[in-house]
């Protein structure tokens, strides 16, 4: 069922749903799209000494301070490191591959001493969810250069971040459904 705020009259039948990746991605549906100049690699110098996750949570009211606590900052500080350490860039500047690549490392148990493997419900909770709003809010403030979403183009590409989105998609019924 579409969202009441969602106007899919003039949709064809075979155009993706509010629950398929493909529906959010907006104009660039592969990196092969994006032109150069739009490329997150290409604000490297910009993002040096800045902490964007902290900016971020600290715009996010809505969120209790438990959950910001349990997920969202070891989120941010996972991927900081990992961005940091394995990758080499601001964490505001992954490439989809580095999306996939973080949230593959994740699954296999990454940054962890007590699990080798965690949870699809894990993985989208507490990383792939925190990943995409957080990108999200990027590409819709006007202070950041960000046109697009790498957490959507990582799973629209397929791997373990299309496995997660569409877990969640599966997984999460429609209201009227739910038992």
């Amino acid at each position: 069922m579409p969202r009441a705020d969602v106007d899919v009259s003039n949709r064809p039948d075979d155009a993706p749903g509010v629950r398929d990746v493909e529906y959010w991605l907006g104009v660039y549906k592969s990196m092969d799209d994006i032109p150069d100049r739009y490329r997150l690699k290409s604000f490297e110098s910009r993002f040096r000494e800045e902490d964007t996750w902290a900016e971020y949570l600290a715009t996010r009211d809505d969120l209790a301070e438990s959950t910001k606590k349990n997920s969202w900052y070891p989120c941010g500080d996972r991927f900081k490191k990992y961005m940091r350490e394995e990758i080499g860039r601001h964490h505001v500047l992954p490439h989809p591959d580095d999306i996939e690549a973080y949230l593959a490392h994740i699954k296999d148990g990454g940054y962890s001493i007590k699990v080798t493997e965690r949870s699809t419900n894990t993985v989208y909770y507490q990383h792939l969810s925190p990943l995409k709003t957080f990108f999200n809010w990027l590409v819709h403030h006007v202070d950041y250069p960000h046109v697009y979403n790498p957490v959507l183009l990582a799973a629209h590409a397929g791997g373990v971040t299309r496995e997660v989105w569409y877990w969640q998609t599966d997984y999460k019924p429609d209201y009227e459904d739910r038992e």
